[in-house]
């Protein structure tokens, strides 16, 4: 090069060296107009950079080794104070921190990136920053903060999360294939998440994901993530990744996308479902990723269902090619959720085969319940084959029944049926199929079309759909009684079926009158396995009625019956069972545990995790509870809870019925805050059961207000019962015991809170009605009448009060345990009311030692009498004995009363000394 050149080329050097280098070329043109000048210039920039490049790379890794060697636990750095190194690698450094400056508690994970950022660097990564903290995910770890230590070192401020890397997690948890699908799901939306944000993780690994000991998986390090939109304007940034996991186009220096997470996301795919065979290593960086079914090793529980449909949405994920992947983290999710639901998967590219064998894979339980419904069909063409004189006729039916069937088949064929479109057919949509096609056919005999509606009903029943089984049950039976002869088994069938679907929803009266039908039906053939039933059905319908003379009766005369018959001990342990009931409702108790514990030894041969051991035990522990034996009856409550998940799932109404049960106990034994959890517990499965206006929520809602008023939630109380009395009043009239129980209990507490005008209705109707139902001796009557006399205490009429007090004191002996308490309680009120505290004290002292066998000396329920008694006391001017009866009872009430509860004020008071003046 000449001289002069020479010198114009240095000129030019000099002049944009310092630019950045997007803009040498116009800034050249500008100042030369020689071509060959300007390209030797930019050549020398070029050299130059590169060179420079080389020297910084190793100054930087130095640089960053030295910073990290300065940083030491209780370093400061901002607001926060270094508290413990976790790790160290390519990226930089990372510590735990929290808060130094003690305006709030707050634990974080600071990661000091290696390198001094240039001005240009630094903008842009202050820019990510501000877009990646407003990532908010619960599977994405936080970004909160960012800046630059005093030495230049960029550093990030991020959630800390306490958990386990990914593959650890699932190997020591020991996560089945499915579970696994599960959680990478959940990690695949975390991403997905990002890149709708248009912000990539470029390092996806197991390393950094942390799986929480709650089950949810936590993605890290999007702090150095790239925008993707930044991605496809300046290729090649991406410097840290791991090379096992990374994309080639990425390892390369290309343009990366969110092609780039989906490569990671297969490789992350392949060691979830192959294990050990399925890590990638350094020699695996840049490859394919390799299908799990090749590579699963001997610790791969499930290498065969790996084949097929799993082995193809890996290799499209980890694809070499960009183009050869999913478009989108999105559809792989997608396809694995297409697997999961027995659906085709679109990266198997299968053929009409293989979409007919997903097809009947995904819809096997409508095939099953369609299949039943064709047996019972059969039976029934067969039954009436029998007479050879209506074998045209039969031949019409079959022809019916035949197009019914494939009508139905249609109904779950996604293509053909009103289900298409639907993941899986339930039994109930295949049954709700069928009772539209049955009410859409043409039926040569309307007694066909009868005897199929009863069978539906019966499917529905058994599913928990009992409006649609009446309602069938109801269509039916007319019509199969009106066939004579030819319709009478079915119709019996039906008669007692609908019988009890109407007893279990308290609606005896009509309960009863089915129960006579179906009695009268087989009147002329006595000695027959249906009749027995009814009589069964008929003891439950008098049973909810309390007509229990009556109800025992029917019972015995089915328990007469099947021992005759020979019939299997099953039945005989469920009309056991039944009557066992009615001895509870009739309050006796001793006879009916006896009763329930003799059924539970008829049906042990045929296993104890049966619905019918099940339905045994549920009852007997209500049996146990009414007898006062409450740590034996929640023991076994703990027994039928576990069973009742392993039979109906953790979301269904016999579940529920149990939590209620349970609450009553531990509200008995005085744990008020764990039975206000177990009612709230069974109240948000009857919403999402979508039933929480049925007599059973309105059980609940009925014992879980008792339990507010005993806590000191007056309030709470009487919204609760007035919710339970709106929804049995709706379901089952205003004039039966279900009905009359809520209205003596919210009388009750609007006595206790001085609304006398309000509670005086609700306590005479309920205590006329029990009056007409009941014996005098019975429980609820005797409760009943005690809310009375707390009302005529209140009103001052003490002479009614000593006429109820002396009707309740006469039927005391062997009663309800409940009805002493009560007695002796508003006995203390009317002894009060009359001026006489010191017999009140005395009552009540009996009252607190009544408690104490019952329910123990420590139990709530015995120091809210005890206070009780403590307020006695002090009236009475004995204050020493009123002060330490409010210290026993102390703690109990401070624990389960609430701060408002007018019980808790005055143990604080009597604590206090107030309200006392004698010595």
């Amino acid at each position: 090069m000449e001289r002069n050149s020479w010198q114009q080329v240095r000129a030019l050097f000099d002049a944009v060296c310092e630019m950045e280098p997007s803009q040498w070329r116009a800034e050249l043109a500008r100042l030369s107009g020689d071509p060959e000048v300007i390209a030797e210039a930019l050549e020398l920039l070029h050299a130059q950079t590169r060179e420079l490049r080389s020297a910084r790379e190793p100054l930087e890794q130095l640089l960053g080794a030295v910073i990290a060697s300065e940083l030491a636990e209780g370093d400061r750095i901002g607001p926060w104070r270094l508290r413990e190194r976790l790790a160290s690698g390519g990226m930089g450094i990372v510590f735990r921190a929290e808060r130094a400056d003690e305006l709030y508690v707050q634990e974080v994970a600071i990661k000091f990136l290696q390198g001094a950022p240039g001005a240009r660097v630094a903008e842009r990564l202050a820019a990510e920053r501000r877009i990646l903290a407003s990532l908010q995910h619960p599977n994405i770890a936080r970004l909160y903060d960012g800046g630059s230590t005093p030495a230049g070192q960029p550093y990030l401020v991020m959630e800390y999360v306490r958990g386990e890397p990914l593959d650890v997690y699932c190997n020591r948890k020991q996560l089945d294939l499915q579970q696994r699908l599960a959680l990478f799901l959940k990690i695949c939306s975390a991403v997905q998440a990002a890149h709708a944000r248009l912000v990539l993780h470029c390092d996806l690994k197991p390393a950094n994901i942390l799986v929480r000991a709650d089950g949810e998986p936590v993605l890290l390090d999007f702090g150095v993530s790239r925008l993707l939109e930044e991605e496809q304007e300046d290729a090649g940034r991406g410097q840290f990744f791991t090379p096992a996991y990374a994309a080639p186009e990425l390892q390369s220096g290309q343009s990366v996308g969110v092609a780039g997470d989906v490569f990671s996301l297969g490789c992350l795919l392949l060691e979830l479902l192959a294990g050990k065979g399925g890590r990638r290593g350094a020699l695996d960086a840049g490859q394919a990723v390799a299908s799990p079914s090749r590579v699963a090793g001997a610790d791969c529980p499930w290498p065969k269902a790996l084949r097929g449909d799993l082995d193809a949405i890996v290799v499209r994920a980890g694809a070499v090619s960009p183009e050869q992947r999913y478009p989108s983290v999105e559809a792989m999710a997608a396809d694995i959720t297409r697997y999961q639901q027995h659906r085709p998967v679109q990266a198997r590219n299968g053929g009409r085969l293989y979409r007919t064998g997903r097809w009947f894979r995904r819809y096997w339980k409508g095939a099953g319940m369609l299949l039943v419904v064709l047996l019972v069909v059969a039976w029934f063409v067969w039954r009436l084959d029998q007479a050879r004189a209506r074998a045209e006729q039969e031949a019409r039916v079959a022809q019916e029944v035949s197009d019914f069937l494939v009508s139905s088949f249609d109904a779950a064929n996604p293509r053909k049926g009103e289900l298409r479109g639907s993941n899986d057919v339930t039994a109930r949509e295949v049954l709700e199929a069928s009772q539209a096609r049955i009410d859409q056919q043409q039926w040569t005999s309307p007694v066909i079309k009868a005897r199929l509606q009863s069978v539906l009903a019966q499917a529905f029943q058994n599913i928990g759909q009992v409006k649609r089984a009446e309602a069938l049950y109801r269509d039916a039976i007319p019509v199969l009684a009106a066939a004579g002869a030819s319709g009478r088994d079915i119709t019996a069938v039906s008669l007692n079926e609908l019988s009890t679907l109407l007893a279990n929803a308290q609606r005896g009266k009509e309960s009863e009158q089915f129960a006579r039908q179906s009695l009268a039906l087989d009147a002329p053939r006595p000695g027959q396995l249906r009749i027995a039933q009814a009589y069964n059905s008929l003891g439950l319908a008098l049973n909810i009625q309390r007509r229990f003379d009556e109800s025992e009766q029917a019972f015995d005369q089915a328990l007469t019956m099947h021992h005759a018959l020979g019939s299997s001990p099953l039945r005989i342990a469920t009309v056991n069972q039944n009557k066992a009931l009615m001895y509870i409702e009739r309050g006796d108790y001793v006879p009916a545990e006896k009763m329930l514990r003799h059924a539970a030894e008829l049906r042990r041969p045929w296993g104890t995790r049966t619905f019918e051991w099940w339905s045994g035990q549920y009852v007997l522990m209500r049996a146990i509870a009414a007898q006062g034996r409450y740590q034996e009856a929640l023991d076994v409550s703990g027994e039928v809870l576990v069973l009742a998940r392993h039979l109906f799932g953790e979301v269904n109404d016999n579940v529920a019925s149990i939590h209620n049960e349970r609450a009553a106990v531990l509200q008995d034994l005085g744990r008020y805050a764990e039975a206000a959890a177990e009612y709230r517990h069974g109240l948000d499965q009857y919403v999402r059961l979508d039933v929480a206006q049925t007599m059973d929520a309105g059980i609940t809602l009925n014992n879980l207000a008792g339990l507010e008023q005993a806590r000191g939630d007056a309030a709470s109380a009487d919204a609760l019962f007035r919710r339970s009395l709106a929804i049995r009043r709706a379901t089952v009239g205003d004039d039966v015991p279900p009905v009359w129980i809520v209205e003596a209990n919210l009388a009750r507490l609007l006595v206790e809170e001085g609304q006398l005008q309000q509670a005086r209705p609700l306590i005479a109707h309920a205590r006329a009605g029990w009056a007409r139902q009941v014996a005098a001796e019975h429980p609820r009557r005797l409760l009943a009448e005690a809310i009375w006399v707390q009302l005529l205490v209140a009103e001052g009429d003490l002479a009614g009060a000593d006429q109820s007090l002396a009707a309740i004191k006469a039927q005391l002996q062997g009663n309800d345990i409940r009805v002493e308490r009560r007695y002796l309680s508003v006995l203390a009120e009317r002894q009060r009311k009359a001026g006489d505290a010191a017999a009140a004290a005395q009552t009540l002292q009996q009252l607190v030692g009544l408690y104490e066998s019952q329910v123990g000396r420590d139990s709530v329920e015995t120091a809210q009498q005890r206070v009780r008694l403590a307020d006695a006391q002090a009236a009475a001017g004995q204050c020493r004995a009123a002060q330490e009866q409010a210290r026993i009872a102390w703690t109990a009430v401070e624990r389960e009363l609430l701060p408002a509860s007018t019980l808790r004020r005055r143990a604080q008071s009597l604590l206090a000394g107030s309200g006392c003046a004698a010595g």
